[in-house]
């Protein structure tokens, strides 16, 4: 793996003596390697230039350009001063779809910005910190956002808000604030009232099937690139329910793709695998310590970006171009004098583990609890990406609130920004020489004036860059932009790199890919210097016409783009495109010498006699019939899955014992095609009514279209062939899942199914063909009772049971639980005394009556009532709670922590001025327990707030823990 260090252009943006050694570092560190650790430069003295200044880093190189001054814009909402001015969150694209446009949040609310990072104006207030806005992929003009239950758009350009679906069945809509627009700019994934999960089409108005996560938290919901969707619960773990687990856009079940959660984002490889970028920090057993994990979605397998030191988190933006942007970040807040390698930086990552690139050191320090983070967010093509930062201004300047943060901006090295592999030079043919010797007098910074408007009647046939018609000379790079004309451009900053077009015609056209960062190049026509065009543009413009020449005689002629390496005041790069040109009324000339002599043609030989073969005899005719049809049976509740993988698309899947799937066919063998992964589980398999056998349909790695079972040297005839689910697993696979995706016959087409499929199972089985994975020993010993260790516990306290007669048993249980039942096979391991280890439940564990009612040895079949064993599980307790900041002006806005308070929602005991009261479901904290940022009204009595009380919101009838909180409003 190549590990590079980022070097741009140096900008002298005169801040005095700080910004000189800024670039003095950056030379000094030209040679510097991967295995080092770089201390910041002037790290407690350093402040960035003011708003639309830029600074290069002194580490790496990068020019990074400050969006933004909090303190200095009016909150709209609250009055006084903002606070923070932030992109929301590392895995929403900030940018739209052509990078002309960017919003960042505002304190409360949101703001819109140019390509460039100049403020433009606010965004209406119902695009707020909890609306979720998001960025169409196809209309560069369209904001989606939720309000309450209604999904709605507005429209940037016409002002213009719609409501695109009310969801009236629920009180309230969210993508739980990590999802963006699918891939295909089409769907959404949605949770009702932070517990229905559903996929929403947007051309259709359509709301797809729901997931009920039955009370079960989860924190993320992602659409991953090919359309699937992941749901991050809060339960860690190789169960259902466990860990980031994917399912299609119907939302059935496919896989587990990590047993714990964590911070990630969705991206596709370079090979078109759809793979999920994840920081395996909580894995107990990683692949690497505290790593960016690459997660292959298909199969689940890992790969190792990069490790980590343990003190330090990561968030972590994928882009379409693939790269990942990862960002550390320090709680500990180091000094500088013992620094860790990758502290406090943004890493570009190629996602075939190639290329770690060191951006930016980002200079933010912990002096709050969460909007120090840098949440590095980038653009969806890849080519810039913002942050934000404090600075440390709070203490290096004084005066600034602990929550201030102020956004930053990179573009970046379009060698970087797309997956090609290496800059491209195209080795042509010299083309005529320019510029002339005495080159006609023009202004440098003043774009030349369109010579000769061309006729409008006349054809303009476009060459890409690529056409022969093109010669390039110099190093230029490719870039793969999808706005491009084609698909690629080329560009370059290197002075005296050139692009020659030959053609035939009387006029052409120079397109190119317009930017904040282009600079200026000089035009030729005929050899002879036409002008110099400054291609600047803000916002940015693909396929734009930089030059035009028209009126030339009819015949043959030359356009030549040359780079001169400079830039106007505006610019932050020099960079030149060329991405096509047009010819007008005009067929290319061909600007290479003299063409190779067309080749000697080959003699001809009379082709050889034909030799008789004698053709065997053709093997027996396979017929395959998918699961949907007549001439197969499905009984008991089976679930459709329509991953693209299927033969034909769809499968069916379950794992409730006793469904079956029974297939008649006439002929004289058949085959059973299934999906094999790690949650599969064991079927029973009869042909005409007599047991066969068992089949495990475990696998790993995962197998679509999988033959399960074959059977064949039946007599010619009618058959049936059934699969039925036991609702059993092996000891590795996490789950029980039977699919049935499609049967074949040999020699044979399928004959109509009576309405009643042949019985199963048959009394007495024929000797079994396969053997069964588990066999049943009558010797086996059987467990004679259960006891928990505690009747009640709390969600996230742990237990004990105890099995009479357990001794080193592993024990199946049937459960019933709120909400359902189960059978858990196998459930525990108890010791030599029969007793298990100690079992947690989850945090978010749901409440309520947990009763076991029979018990057995996991290799004897054998239920064992045990007289309904029964485990309550109560809310969870917060233990404290405290304000941040302790003191707010009218308008002013704040957060609260609570102590093991983590994904809970709270009620509150509150003495106010002029009265007291309680406040049910106040606030839903976050992981950290910690709340969103909550803001006083701009005519809020003043006075002291205090919180003497507070409990879990679940916990309607309990006790108010003793807290004694104040938060005084002036």
């Amino acid at each position: 793996m190549k590990v590079f260090f980022k070097h741009q252009s140096i900008v002298k943006i005169g801040l005095g003596a700080a910004i000189a050694l800024f670039v003095m570092a950056a030379v000094g560190f030209a040679s510097v390697t991967d295995t080092a650790s770089y201390a910041p430069v002037n790290y407690n003295t350093f402040v960035p230039p003011p708003v639309g200044g830029s600074y290069v880093d002194p580490a790496f190189g990068s020019t990074v350009k400050r969006v933004s001054d909090a303190r200095s814009i009016n909150d709209a909402a609250q009055g006084g001063k903002l606070t923070m001015i932030t992109n929301e969150y590392s895995t929403e694209a900030p940018f739209n779809s052509d990078n002309s446009r960017l919003i960042l949040q505002h304190d409360s609310y949101f703001a819109l910005y140019d390509g460039g990072g100049t403020y433009l104006r606010d965004l209406p207030f119902a695009i707020n910190a909890g609306s979720e806005p998001r960025w169409s992929r196809t209309d560069p003009n369209v904001l989606y956002f939720v309000n309450s239950n209604q999904l709605k758009k507005y429209n940037v350009g016409t002002q213009v808000m719609t409501v695109l679906h009310t969801f009236s069945e629920y009180s309230a809509i969210s993508g739980m604030g990590e999802s963006d627009i699918s891939y295909d700019g089409d769907h959404f994934v949605l949770a009702g009232d932070t517990r229905y999960i559903f996929v929403y089409e947007i051309s259709t108005d359509t709301k797809g099937s729901v997931l009920d996560s039955g009370g079960r938290g989860f924190d993320s919901l992602y659409n991953t690139p090919d359309g699937h969707v992941t749901v991050s619960w809060y339960q860690n773990g190789t169960a259902r329910f466990n860990g980031i687990e994917m399912f299609d856009r119907n939302m059935n079940f496919l896989r587990q793709e990590a047993h714990v959660e964590g911070h990630m984002h969705m991206a596709r490889d370079l090979n078109g695998d759809e793979v999920l970028v994840w920081a395996n920090s909580a894995d107990p057993n990683p692949i690497c310590n505290n790593g960016i994990v690459k997660i292959r979605l298909a199969d689940a397998s890992q790969t190792c970006l990069v490790s980590l030191d343990w003190s330090l988190a990561v968030h972590i933006s994928a882009s379409d171009s693939g790269w990942a942007f990862v960002e550390t970040y320090a709680p500990s807040n180091p000094d500088p004098t013992n620094w860790p390698k990758y502290t406090n930086e943004i890493l570009q990552i190629k996602l075939d583990g190639s290329e770690v690139i060191r951006l930016v050191q980002h200079r933010s320090r912990p002096l709050d609890s969460y909007y120090y983070m840098p949440r590095t967010s980038a653009s969806r093509d890849g080519s810039r990406i913002v942050y934000s930062s404090n600075f440390d201004l709070q203490v290096i300047v004084g005066g600034y609130p602990a929550q201030y943060t102020d956004t930053y901006m990179i573009v970046l090295d379009p060698a970087t920004s797309n997956n090609t592999q290496s800059p491209v030079q195209t080795p042509v043919a010299t083309p005529t020489p320019a510029p002339v010797t005495t080159p006609a007098p023009v202004a440098v910074t003043t774009p030349a004036p369109t010579v000769n408007v061309p006729d409008p009647s006349a054809t303009a046939t476009r060459f890409e860059q690529t056409s022969t018609a093109v010669v390039l000379t110099g190093s230029w790079t490719t870039n793969n932009l999808a706005a491009n004309s084609g698909g690629s451009a080329v560009l370059s900053m290197n002075a005296g790199d050139s692009a020659t077009f030959s053609f035939n015609g009387t006029g052409a056209n120079w397109i190119a890919y317009r930017d904040e960062w282009s600079g200026i190049a000089k035009v030729y026509v005929d050899g002879t210097l036409a002008g110099s065009v400054d291609t600047y543009s803000t916002p940015s413009a693909a396929q734009a016409t930089a030059y035009s020449v028209a009126g030339l005689a009819a015949g043959s002629h030359t356009l030549t783009v040359q780079v001169t390496g400079t830039k106007s005041a505006a610019s932050g790069g020099s960079w030149v495109w060329v991405d096509a040109f047009a010819a007008i009324a005009a067929s290319a000339a061909v600007p290479v010498a003299t063409p190779a002599p067309a080749p000697t043609p080959a003699p001809v030989t009379s082709a050889p006699p034909a030799t008789t073969v004698t053709v065997p005899d053709p093997p027996a005719t396979i017929t395959r019939f998918e699961q949907t049809s007549t001439a197969v049976v499905l009984t008991g509740s089976w679930t459709t899955n329509k991953l693209a993988a299927h033969s034909g698309g769809s499968a069916v899947l379950s794992m409730n014992a006793g469904d079956s799937a029974t297939f008649s066919f006439n002929g004289t063998g058949a085959n059973w095609i299934a999906y094999r992964d790690e949650w599969s589980g064991i079927a029973k398999v009869y042909v005409d009514g007599t047991l066969a056998g068992s089949v495990d349909t475990y696998s790993t790695p995962s197998a679509a279209q999988a033959t399960a079972y074959s059977v064949a040297g039946l007599a010619a005839g009618s058959h049936t062939l059934t699969v039925q689910v036991t609702g059993t697993k092996s000891a590795a696979s996490g789950g029980s899942w039977v699919w049935v995706d499609a049967f074949e016959a040999t020699s044979a087409t399928a004959a109509v199914p009576a309405v009643s499929p042949a019985p199963a199972p048959a009394p007495t089985p024929a000797p079994v063909a396969i053997p069964v994975s588990t066999p049943v020993s009558a010797a086996s010993p059987q467990p004679t009772s259960l006891t928990f260790s505690s009747s009640t516990i709390a969600q996230g306290d742990c237990y004990t049971v105890l099995a009479g007669n357990g001794a080193n048993m592993t024990i199946d249980i049937q459960l019933d639980f709120p909400g359902g039942s189960a059978v858990v096979s196998p459930w525990t391991t108890l010791n030599g005394n029969g007793a298990s280890g100690l079992l947690c439940t989850s945090p978010e564990q749901p409440v309520g009556a947990y009763v076991i009612h029979s018990i057995r040895n996991t290799n004897n079949g054998s239920w064992v009532p045990v007289g309904d064993a029964t485990i309550h599980v109560t809310p969870r307790k917060p233990v404290s709670l405290s304000f941040n900041p302790g003191v707010v002006s009218q308008g002013g806005c704040y957060t609260v922590m609570a102590g093991n308070g983590a994904n809970m929602t709270i009620d509150i005991g509150l003495i106010y001025p002029g009265g007291a009261g309680i406040i049910t479901s106040w606030v839903t904290l976050d992981g950290n327990g910690r709340s969103p940022l909550l803001c006083t009204s701009p005519a809020q009595p003043k006075g002291n707030y205090n919180v003497y009380g507070v409990r879990n919101s679940l916990d309607t009838n309990g006790a108010f823990i003793a807290v004694n909180s104040t938060i005084t409003v002036n």
